[in-house]
């Protein structure tokens, strides 16, 4: 017995060791899948191979990811796409990080994505600055924000993006980008931008090919503009939209006008109170904030996305409102009183 069991002690020593291994294997494998806390996320890729304003190269754009603090994998939650300022001519996704550590803190994923910027600026102010490449300019990043929009609708699920309550949101130069983008396709993109159609090609198929099926629920603009306020149709496409503005910005009209006020910047945009009017000619729900003595940019970050943040959730909630206000009244049915 002796010699039996020394002779057989090497395999029951490692028949013990192969089972205390495959049992770590399966506990990590278990604790893989076990829901974790979802941490922020930098410099995703999501166009690629494209061309600047200069005619170089362009090998991605990306994109960073904020989640909600204590955000858990087992969950989905709502998205917001969020492009930033720079005048068509810079800025950067990161100069948009604070406004979406606060949308974050509201409970949305925050995508700030980048975008390609560039064009003979010149003096704008004094209408020196060079159109073609301008409108070049805000056509690019219409481009290249629906290949983001796509990117979250194709990507969203694996990121824990909630792809069925998709919001659009940008400042300024972004903010331009947003409502422009969101109302165009090839088609409209052809009768409003048919220069720039032919020379940069389709306004969906630019940076990935990815299918073009996302639906947008509602949109941010914080001192922007749209190329034309009959693209806003409830038979085409009307999106509850909550705006922001001061009634001194020198940029951008207070209704309808020209970039800066130079006729030479046509054709003529629509801004602020231009937006407003026609969402509520044809009743889509909508929120027109004014600040009195205000230039570019108007109203502080937090009010801006408090604000904004409570009028998405009521669009998901079935609530949807309207209104135009002034100052720093809040239009949040559950902020009355509060700021």
């Amino acid at each position: 017995m002796k010699y039996f069991t020394l002779l057989f002690l090497p395999f029951l020593l490692t028949l013990f060791s192969l089972k205390d291994n495959n049992t770590a294997k399966s506990k990590t494998v278990a604790d893989s899948n076990a829901p974790h806390e979802l941490t922020d996320l930098k410099d995703i890729g999501f166009a690629w191979n494209l061309t600047d304003w200069q005619g170089n190269h362009v090998d991605s754009l990306t994109l960073d990811i904020y989640y909600p603090t204590g955000a858990m994998s087992n969950k989905k939650y709502p998205v917001v796409a969020f492009c930033h300022a720079g005048g068509f001519t810079g800025g950067d996704k990161t100069n948009v990080s604070s406004l979406c550590d606060i949308l974050a803190d509201y409970g949305y994923i925050c995508v700030a994505f980048n975008y390609r910027t560039g064009y003979i600026k010149n003096n704008p102010h004094a209408c020196t600055a060079d159109t073609t490449t301008l409108w070049n300019a805000v056509y690019r990043g219409m481009q290249d924000g629906q290949a983001c929009l796509r990117w979250i609708k194709k990507y969203g699920n694996k990121y824990k993006m909630d792809t069925s309550w998709i919001f659009y949101a940008g400042t300024s130069a972004g903010a331009s980008v947003v409502l422009n983008s969101a109302y165009c396709n090839d088609s409209v993109a052809k009768k409003y931008f048919p220069r720039e159609w032919n020379e940069l090609g389709k306004i969906n198929k630019s940076g990935n090919t990815f299918p073009d099926t996302y639906t947008l629920k509602g949109i941010g603009a914080m001192w922007g503009s749209l190329f034309s306020d009959q693209v806003i149709n409830p038979s085409y496409r009307a999106y509850p939209t909550i705006l922001f503005k001061g009634d001194e910005d020198s940029g951008l009209p207070d209704s309808v006008g020209y970039f800066y006020g130079c006729t030479n910047y046509a054709p003529p945009i629509f801004a602020g109170a231009g937006i407003y009017a026609r969402m509520q000619a044809i009743n889509c729900p909508s929120v027109f904030y004014e600040l009195p003595g205000a230039n570019h940019p108007a109203y502080d970050d937090e009010f801006c996305m408090s604000n904004l943040a409570c009028f998405f959730n009521n669009i998901m909630q079935g609530t949807p409102y309207s209104g135009r206000f002034s100052y720093y009244t809040p239009s949040c049915p559950q902020f009355k009183g509060e700021f």
